[in-house]
């Protein structure tokens, strides 16, 4: 079969070609990948490439949904032809305390999927049986009028939920500032808006129309695009109060700095967005005025349950998301695509 692969640590080495069909043992399984997404974290691979979860030469690709077309004799809970959506885990050790306590995705061990051990930038994806005898749920089934390409959006949407209902302690009536219109920030917006936030302030660097539309159909109050002083809009729209939660879905490390003038006292501040640059920042004013700061990483079972919920019921339309389909062979266009300020959410199809 046919896999992108990144061959090397650092910048570049990825390569487009045929490696062997995953083997299953008995207690394996093995899906048959339908649709796939580029996610910000597989530009970061191509383009800087340092990840301590990058275990190359690895198949890349960790938001994939697919169909089971083979299972082990020993497997029960799943069966060929059920339609699935991985939460990319690909190994957990099952005795840490994280797995002890089904925080999985905090394993001091765990290997991901598309990181660690081969993803779903190709035709088939193998999951192991000792994955699936530790945490069963690490596959969902996907609900028969969602289309694959709607599942691969669990992982962001879950991104999302997490950061916004389960991180923070948004309440109805409170103000949301969430930095950056990626496929994260765009969901996160949306679910801000749900959770009954009474400005929801996207806050964006460059401008395109396509994400302000989009931000507005998602329930964004305001939009600011390019704004020197932002802070200072922000009170204007607030009417002096500052905002009660920030989500940084960018990363730029003086988005920190600028929260320090946005947030009221007792605010949160949730950071979603990598920088790899040091802090050069005191945080003896966070310590004044009292502002949580929250790291963001992945989700979890509930976010999962609550997502698929979400994207079911049509409460989370995600198609308006999507920029361009492309089949795995053109790759490299589909990556064009999503660094540019145009992609939003790139699908590619095995």
């Amino acid at each position: 079969m046919k896999a992108l692969m990144k061959k090397r640590a650092g910048p570049g080495g990825f390569a487009f070609e045929e490696i062997g069909k995953p083997e299953i043992g008995d207690e394996d399984l093995l899906i048959e990948v339908k649709a796939a997404g580029i996610c910000g974290s597989d530009l970061r691979l191509k383009n800087i490439g340092d990840s301590k979860a990058l275990i190359p030469p690895v198949v890349i690709g960790h938001e994939f949904a697919g169909i089971i077309c083979e299972t082990g004799k020993k497997v029960s809970r799943f069966r060929v032809g059920e339609r699935v959506v991985s939460d990319n885990s690909g190994y957990l050790c099952g005795t840490c305390r994280y797995c002890g306590t089904g925080n999985y995705m905090m394993c001091n061990h765990r290997k991901g999927l598309g990181f660690g051990m081969d993803g779903g930038f190709a035709k088939y994806v193998k999951i192991n049986g000792d994955l699936l005898a530790i945490n069963p749920n690490t596959l969902f089934r996907i609900p028969g009028q969602m289309t694959y390409e709607e599942a691969v959006f669990m992982d962001p949407l879950a991104n999302a939920y997490k950061a916004v209902i389960q991180e923070s302690n948004l309440k109805a009536g409170d103000s949301v500032v969430v930095y950056g219109m990626g496929t994260i920030g765009l969901l996160a917006v949306r679910i801000a808006s749900l959770a009954g936030a009474r400005h929801v302030i996207a806050v964006n660097r460059s401008q395109n129309e396509r994400k302000y539309e989009i931000a507005q159909s998602y329930g964004a109050t305001e939009i600011i695009y390019g704004e020197k002083d932002v802070p200072g809009k922000i009170y204007g729209i607030t009417k002096g109060e500052g905002a009660e939660v920030v989500i940084d879905c960018a990363g730029a490390n003086h988005i920190l700095e600028e929260s320090l003038q946005i947030l009221r006292k007792g605010g949160e501040f949730i950071k979603i967005g990598y920088d790899s640059e040091p802090l050069n920042l005191s945080l003896d004013d966070f310590v004044r005025k009292g502002i949580k700061i929250i790291g963001h990483f992945a989700y979890d079972y509930e976010s999962w349950i609550e997502c698929m919920h979400l994207l079911e019921s049509g409460m989370v339309d995600v198609k308006p998301l999507i920029s361009g389909r492309f089949p795995l062979e053109r790759w490299e266009e589909g990556f064009e695509l999503a660094e540019s300020r145009e992609g939003i959410k790139v699908i590619l199809i095995p």
